[in-house]
């Protein structure tokens, strides 16, 4: 769906998106690693921000960081790790380009204000913990947050029963929605 989520955002002349929670930032840097390889295969130039909130703030603290163990990054094929990663006495730090779009913050859903005018919500494995009425106020927000057709990416036991009506899948098996209907 990123090619689409891309070529969506150049019609409003920049890419927002939302990771929540974000955890270590593992998360958030791989998606500014993939759109990034979408731009530059496309040749364009397109603003990216990525929002990556989470309540622990030691998990914000390490993610500002941008370094990651070699054991943390064996997923990373070698050509993404020689491109976007310098390897340091502290392990691989990512590029200051890609640390540059992502933005860490302490943010709780529930109770802080969220983001606006976002092409992306990914909020993967969280909604799973929580009561119907928390899940539902958390995909209402999502909602209010995502331009009109944005998209939200849950983890692979979560959906948007709480607020079908608000969402239409996009692909069921991964868990991605398109906004539908403003809420």
């Amino acid at each position: 769906v990123l090619p689409g989520i891309i070529e969506s955002a150049m019609a409003h002349g920049a890419l927002r998106v939302w990771v929540a929670p974000c955890a270590t930032g593992e998360e958030a840097y791989s998606l500014a690693i993939l759109i990034d390889e979408l731009i530059q295969q496309r040749q364009i130039s397109l603003a990216v921000k990525i929002f990556a909130t989470d309540v622990n703030e030691l998990c914000i603290e390490t993610a500002s960081q941008g370094v990651y163990q070699q054991d943390r990054l064996s997923n990373v094929t070698h050509a993404r790790l020689k491109k976007y990663f310098t390897q340091n006495e502290d392990g691989y730090r990512i590029s200051p380009k890609l640390r540059q779009q992502v933005v860490f913050a302490t943010h709780d859903i529930l109770q802080d204000a969220p983001f606006t005018k976002l092409s992306l919500v990914s909020c993967r494995n969280l909604l799973i913990y929580w009561k119907p009425g928390a899940k539902k106020k958390a995909l209402s927000l999502f909602n209010f947050s995502l331009r009109d057709s944005g998209t939200l990416f849950l983890g692979p036991s979560e959906s948007t029963t709480e607020l079908e009506s608000a969402y239409e899948a996009i692909n069921e098996k991964w868990q991605i929605y398109r906004k539908i209907a403003p809420v």
